[in-house]
This record gives C-alpha cells, structure tokens and sequence, in this order.
C-alpha cells in the first residue's frame, strides 16, 4: 500500500480539528448552561462556588457527576442546600443529564417546561422544595390541620402539561411535598419506562385518568398520589400494574367503591386507601395478596362484615380499618398473623368477643378497637403480650382486667380502658410500668379500692379514673413522680379526704 496524497492527508486533519473543536464547544455548552442555571439560585452557604465559568469542563465541580470516557455531565445532586430561587434556564443545554435531583431545598415558582427537552433523563426529584411543603406534610400526617397554604415560598402551580412528552427513559418521578396544583398531567402515560411515581402532598385536583393514563405505566413499582384533592372513582385495571409493590392513594376525594383488581397484584407489599369516600364492602379478592405487609382502609364509609378472611393475609404486620361502619365478629384466624405489629379498628360496629386467638400474636405492639360493640371479658393471657399502646375504650367489655406480666408492664406507654362494665380489683403489676404515660380507667365499674401501686408509676402524665367505683382513701403518693400533669378522680366515692402531697401534681385537674 502506497502513500496517501497529501490533500487527503490534510482533509483527515481539518476533519479531526472540526470534531475536536464541536466537542470542546459542546463541553463549553455544558459550562454555560450551569453557570445560566446557578445564576437563578439563591446559595447562602456557597455551596456551588466551585462552579467556575473559566473552567474548559464542569466535571470537577461539585455535586456534578460525569461521564468518565466522554466527559459530558450525567448527574446533577443538589440535595438539601438550602438553595432557593427558580428553577431556571440552562439545564437543557445537557443533552446527556440522566439524573436531576433539587429536593429538599426552597425553590419557588413554576416547574421550569424546558425541561421537557432533556431527552434522556432517567431520575427527576424535585420534592419537598420549599420549606412550606416540609410543614405542610408533617402537619397533615399529623392530624392537626387539613391544609397550609404557604404557596409563595414553594413551587406552585400546575405543571407543564408537555413537561413529560420526551420522557420515554425516565424511571422515577419526585414531585411530593409542594404546592403543585391542577390535572396530573396525561403526558404522564408516555412515561413508559416509570418505575416509581411520587407526587403526594401537593393541591393535584380532577381524576387522574387512571384507565386512560397511570394504569398503563406497566413498570410501575411503586405509586403514590396520596395527600391531594383527587376525585372521582378509581376503575378496574390496577392488574397490569404486575410489578406493583406500593400504592398509595391515601388522603384525597376519591369515591365508588375499592378496585377489587387490587387482589391481582402478586407482588404488592403496602396498599393505603385510607382517608377517601369509598363505601360499600372490602373486595373478598384482597385475600391472595400473600405478599402485603401493610393494609390501610381507614377513615372511609365502607360497610358489610368484617373480612372473615384476613388471616390469609399471612405476612400483615399493619392493619387499620379504623373510622367506617364495619360489622360482624372478629374471626379467630386473626390470631394466626404472627407477623402482625400494628391492629386498628377504631370506631366501627364491630361486636361480638376480642379472639382468644390474639393471645398468640407475640409481635403485636398496638392494638386500638375503641368505639366498637365488642362483649365479654377481655383474654386472660392478651396482657402477657408486650404491647405498647392498648384502647379498648367505648365498648360493652365486662369482667376484670386480666394481670399482666413484666413483658407488658415493661413496655407499655399507653392504656385505655374507659367507658365499659369491667369490674373488680385493678392489677398491682400496672405500677412496675417505667414507661407508662397515659392510664384511663373511668367510667367503669370496678368497686374497689384506688391501688397503691399507682403511685410508682415514675412517667405516668394523665391519670383519669372518673366515675369507676373507687373508694378508700387516694395514696398519698400517687403524685410522688412529679410527672403526673392530669388527675381526675371524681364521681367515685373516696372516704377521706384528699391528701396534702396531690399537690405537688403539676397542672393538677380534680374536675
């Protein structure tokens, strides 16, 4: 083989200055669209100040993250900075960005829709972006207040309804814990790579199509619209969401009845519909879900039976069906969920006795069945479990409080027993507690003497044992601990009179 010409010679050289010189201009692209990027943001601790417009290349800047072969920026992580301002121009201009993560800082205004144009983004987070939206989600979760408007210093807004139409790569969504309002987007069904989708804890109103839209992302993992203003009722078709393993669509307007599809969804783990409108009766295809751990129904209007089947649900560790007009007896198959930590059915019309069978649920912590019909005697050997919170309160129980052992009194933080028919003596052990803190006997009918051992709860802060049938004279050190906040002992027939050391309860109520 010869030599080459030297015009060829001297094509391949500019050829090669020409691609050098489109690839430095594409890094000094890069350059220029963080430094437009960083010129809207408000960084009052500096943490962006190694971002250098001089620089040839971004990489070595921090919370950049790049390609190590073509140099070009992948990742974009300004978690928790405390940065505010917008969400501005510039990042469009990296066409190779995979990941964009803002949460946890104080961004305000609109969702920027150029970005839309990043093409190959594969992670977006843009929650908990304001300050506003952090108290906002912690008031919410926390029952006090129904919604805090703060939505100058969040980002706020609807969302770019083409933000989503170049989203053929992007697996997981975060826009949780702002202000957001109006439609979830359609353009959310192109999404077709989507593993996981947040926007909980905004002001997203309307139905969010799901037959036409959300029930369609196929890869979908977990999905969580919980905390909104959505209404509507929600239609079959949950079942193609095969890799389903959370769904949350807790805290919104949604009405009609539960999706019995939902039992399709092999691989569910945690399912909460808590907090709707949803009425009639709790799907019998829920029993196949072998794989759920956390189960949430409460604060609607379904009615009909309890499910006889729950303890199929093998693998239950949370269980609340708590504030809807549920009837019927507890199965005895409930027992059988040894897994199960946390039981919750307030509020109900439940009747009928507590299973002997729960006496087998070594794991179980807190148990809430206030404001039911329940009867008969409480089981002899429940109190040997370790619970921690225990509210039998508002039913038609009888007979004595059954003794507990150590495990129980160890652990306990909070009992309530009032408003019920029990009788008899009170067990000493309820004074070896440490960690007691909230003990309500009253309105019961016990006719025995106030237990001396009361006085040795150390942390114990509200005492109620109103109209029960206390007689005998009040131990005169029940207030010994000095936590003891609130005393209320009347209607019951104490034979002396009160002692000098009550006062020394702090913010002490004898109502």
């Amino acid at each position: 083989m010869g030599f080459l010409p030297l015009c060829v010679i001297a094509f391949i050289s500019v050829a090669s200055f020409t691609i050098n010189a489109d690839e430095s201009l594409t890094l000094n692209d890069e350059v220029l669209g963080l430094i437009v990027f960083k010129a809207s943001i408000i960084d009052p601790s500096s943490h962006l100040s190694s971002w250098n417009q001089d620089d040839e290349t971004p990489c070595s800047w921090k919370f950049i993250t790049c390609n190590p072969i073509t140099s070009r920026v992948t990742g974009i992580s300004l978690d928790g900075l405390n940065l505010s301002g917008k969400i501005g121009r510039g990042v469009e201009k990296l066409q190779n960005l995979k990941l964009l993560s803002l949460a946890n800082n104080n961004f305000t205004g609109y969702i920027n829709p150029q970005l839309s144009l990043l093409t190959n983004l594969q992670h977006l987070n843009l929650s908990q972006n304001s300050l506003s939206g952090r108290i906002q989600a912690s008031l919410m979760n926390s029952g006090t207040i129904k919604f805090l408007d703060l939505s100058k210093n969040s980002l706020s807004g609807p969302v770019p309804e083409d933000l989503f139409k170049n989203c053929s790569r992007l697996r997981s969504l975060s826009l949780s814990g702002n202000n957001l309002e109006g439609p979830i987007p359609t353009s959310l069904s192109t999404c077709i790579s989507l593993n996981h989708l947040n926007v909980s804890n905004n002001r997203f109103s309307g139905n969010p199509e799901f037959d036409l839209g959300i029930w369609s992302l196929t890869h979908i993992r977990t999905l969580d619209l919980s905390h909104n203003l959505l209404t509507g009722s929600i239609p079959n078709g949950v079942f193609a969401l095969h890799d389903l393993k959370q769904l949350a669509l807790n805290q919104n307007r949604f009405t009609g009845s539960l999706p019995s599809d939902i039992g399709l969804c092999p691989h569910l783990k945690k399912l909460d519909l808590s907090n709707n409108l949803f009425v009639e009766r709790v799907p019998e295809s829920y029993h196949v879900l072998s794989s759920l751990s956390y189960l949430n129904l409460a604060n609607n209007k379904l009615t009909g039976e309890f499910p006889q089947w729950i303890g199929s649900l093998s693998s239950l560790e949370y269980l609340d069906f708590s504030g809807n007009d549920l009837t019927g007896n507890l199965p005895e198959s409930m027992g059988g969920i040894t897994s199960l930590r946390y039981l919750r059915l307030s509020d109900n019309n439940l009747s009928g006795t507590i299973p002997m069978s729960l006496e087998s649920s070594d794991n179980l912590s807190v148990i809430m069945l206030s404001g039911n019909k329940f009867n008969g005697s409480i089981p002899d050997g429940l109190f040997d479990l370790g619970f921690e919170n225990v509210d039998f309160s508002r039913n038609e129980l009888t007979g004595s409080i059954p003794p507990g052992s150590s495990r129980l009194f160890g652990s306990l933080e909070s009992l309530d027993l009032s408003d019920n028919h029990l009788t008899g003596d009170i067990p000493a052990e309820i004074g070896l507690n440490s960690k007691l803190r909230y003990l309500n006997l009253s309105w019961n009918d016990f006719q025995t003497r106030m237990p001396p051992e009361f006085g040795y709860i150390q942390n114990l802060a509200v005492l109620d044992l109103r109209n029960s049938g206390f007689h005998g004279s009040i131990p005169s050190d029940v207030c010994s601990s000095g936590s003891l906040e609130i005393l209320q002992l009347d209607g019951n027939s104490f034979m002396e009179s009160i002692p000098d050391e009550i006062g020394n309860c702090s913010s002490l109520y004898l109502l």
